[in-house]
């Protein structure tokens, strides 16, 4: 991590830091911390431990069992027997010592920041960066105000870019968020009509995804999805590039072509360059949406300083993270788990990518956190699943139902609501060889545990 002592990092959090019965403030205050963690079990020598309380346990219990595996100091917002850094609020000061360290390492941020394609984009960014700099990316789900710190204390001295996923569910997150990170740059990929029972409509998605944008470097620079109306209309004090799928931006992909379910072939072609370049990409994923991820990222990347060979073999080196449209071989037929998380706009384009070689089959679950609209909501996706010529259709969830009813209603014939615990053996009933089979919901759902009854059910 980057180095900073007990000492400083008590400053950098508003605390103070405090010696024990049998070990003075003096005795470690000059100390280099070798890690933070807020976990027990990561502590190691020198380490720092970071007391938070939770919904189900309360870090201060664990300050024993921390020192107890080397750490020197915990952060703690009460006086404990042990050398502790002692602060009013424990997130608090976490965030503010995320922020220092971030500030320290004096190298170029850049945030991701949308309603959908998030994680795609950092990945496919990350991928691309790779092939110049050595960076720090988000991992898995650490993305809040309790991810983000965990991710920049990963930082390293030899660390050159630092590409941070930043996500919200509340007005005033990305505020926080923007504090902590302060972006050189940030991306934009939508303002989608997720979250919406704490936003409201996508105007409050808006307002509360640019929050970040005042804590940016003022020298900074956006990129906007010149396809989405609310970035568009944004009124920006910065710089913003829009990116976009036709030639009238800087750069394009043309001649996009489906491989199956595994490749995407196009020509992503650079206009500004000198000379104009177009060069041939295959992208190991499916759908125009992650073709616009790539596009997003080959702009900036191109403003950082690769070139265009350079930003191909990025692409090319994408693969998907988690359970993001993840190709499980089923024997038969062949599964496409992207059950991560779900909004109107992502279940249409997973639903969109679906090759069109076999029969095309979706399990569909709760969107969740779509507020007062939410019946409209999945009632309307079903809709969208019939005129984008699903072949079947199962549902499971409470506000699923809309969706079969949607579906049903736009004269979709084969469409089944399906009880959680049957699901897996109602599915395998109806599926035939050559099937493909989209399976996505919300995160809440747990629909992996569908996926894994599947595949338990065929062994």
């Amino acid at each position: 991590m980057i180095k900073i002592t007990f000492s400083e990092a008590a400053a950098a959090c508003g605390g103070v830091l405090v010696g024990s019965e049998h070990m003075s403030s003096l005795h470690i205050k000059d100390e280099l911390i070798s890690s933070i963690c807020i976990d027990s079990r990561l502590a190691t020598a020198a380490s720092l431990f970071i007391a938070l309380p939770g919904e189900h346990a309360d870090g201060h219990d664990y300050i024993p069992s921390a020192i107890a595996r080397g750490a020197h100091c915990a952060i703690s917002n009460r006086a404990v027997p042990y050398c502790h850094i002692r602060v009013k609020n424990c997130l608090e000061a976490m965030q503010k010592l995320a922020a220092y360290i971030r500030l320290k390492s004096g190298i170029p941020v850049i945030a991701v920041v949308g309603s959908v394609g998030k994680t795609s984009t950092r990945q496919m960014l990350s991928c691309v960066l790779e092939n110049k700099y050595n960076i720090l990316s988000t991992s898995g789900n650490f993305n809040n105000e309790y991810g983000l710190p965990q991710t920049l204390f990963r930082l390293e001295p030899e660390h050159e870019l630092a590409v941070l996923e930043l996500g919200i569910s509340h007005f005033g997150e990305m505020d926080r968020l923007g504090k902590i990170a302060k972006p050189n740059y940030a991306v934009y990929t939508n303002i989608g009509q997720m979250h919406l029972e704490n936003l409201g409509d996508r105007d409050g998605v808006l307002k509360a995804k640019s929050e970040l944008i005042c804590h940016m470097d003022p020298r900074g620079k956006l990129f906007f999805n010149g396809a989405d109306d609310k970035l568009r209309a944004y009124a920006s004090p910065l710089p913003v590039t829009y990116f976009g799928m036709d030639e009238s931006y800087a750069i394009y992909p043309s001649d996009i072509a489906q491989k199956g379910l595994d490749n995407t072939e196009f020509t992503l072609n650079f206009k500004n360059t000198e000379p104009p370049m177009a060069l041939r990409c295959i992208l190991p994923a499916i759908g125009i949406h992650m073709v616009l991820n790539a596009v997003a990222s080959a702009n900036v990347a191109l403003e950082l300083g690769l070139t265009p060979e350079q930003i191909i073999a990025g692409i090319e080196n994408y693969s998907p993270v988690g359970r993001r449209g993840r190709i499980i071989d089923a024997g038969e037929f062949t599964i496409v788990d992207d059950c991560y998380n779900a909004g109107p706009d992502s279940m249409r384009a997973a639903i969109s990518a679906l090759p069109k070689d076999g029969r095309r089959i979706a399990l569909l679950g709760d969107m969740l956190e779509q507020g007062e609209k939410s019946k409209q909501l999945h009632y309307s996706l079903g809709r969208f699943c019939a005129d984008s010529g699903l072949d079947m259709l199962f549902t499971s969830g409470n506000e699923a139902e809309e969706i079969a009813h949607g579906a049903i209603d736009a004269g979709m014939r084969q469409v089944y609501c399906l009880d959680r615990e049957l699901a897996a053996k109602s599915i395998i009933s109806k599926l035939k060889k050559g099937d493909i089979l989209l399976v996505k919901a919300s995160r809440g759902m747990k629909f992996e545990t569908i996926i894994d009854s599947i595949l338990e059910e065929l062994k």
